[in-house]
């Protein structure tokens, strides 16, 4: 895909996110985990994008990457900034992923956990990428 259509979904993710956030990420859970799910692995590309270590349509990551070690040395980069950090975070929203989507309804801690690696997450990439503003608007971490 092609670094427009990686800032689309990745807002259309967010927009998800902040709407279960307001209705309450109790009642949510599904959505939460899903959308921080997916937006992470768009924010991922888009950052791998501006780093200019995909390019084109043909680059895309699929979210059990980053539940295996195997498959984040054959799939992601070598080398970029904090990667160490962010693949530990993409492994934490992956991890809970399943979880959050097919299970039980899981304590509202938990779901907190999640949104709040998400915005981890987001915070620095967007610093290494020296951005003044964040991609996409804020998210309060599942506080209503």
């Amino acid at each position: 895909m092609k670094i427009e259509e990686h800032e689309k979904a990745y807002k259309e993710h967010l927009d998800s996110i902040n709407r279960a956030i307001e209705e309450g990420i109790e009642t949510s859970q599904r959505n939460v985990g899903y959308n921080v799910s997916q937006g992470s692995i768009e924010l991922f590309a888009i950052y791998m994008h501006k780093l200019k270590l995909i390019q084109g349509s043909g680059d895309q990551f699929d979210h059990r990457v980053f539940k295996s070690k195997n498959l984040i040395a054959k799939k992601v980069p070598p080398d970029f900034a904090s990667k160490n950090r962010i693949l530990e975070l993409m492994g934490i929203i992956e991890e809970e992923r399943n979880a959050l989507c097919y299970g039980a309804r899981k304590p509202k801690t938990r779901i907190e956990k999640v949104i709040n690696a998400f915005n981890e997450l987001r915070r620095i990439i967007n610093e290494n990428l020296n951005k003044s503003q964040m991609l996409g608007g804020a998210t309060n971490g599942g506080k209503k």
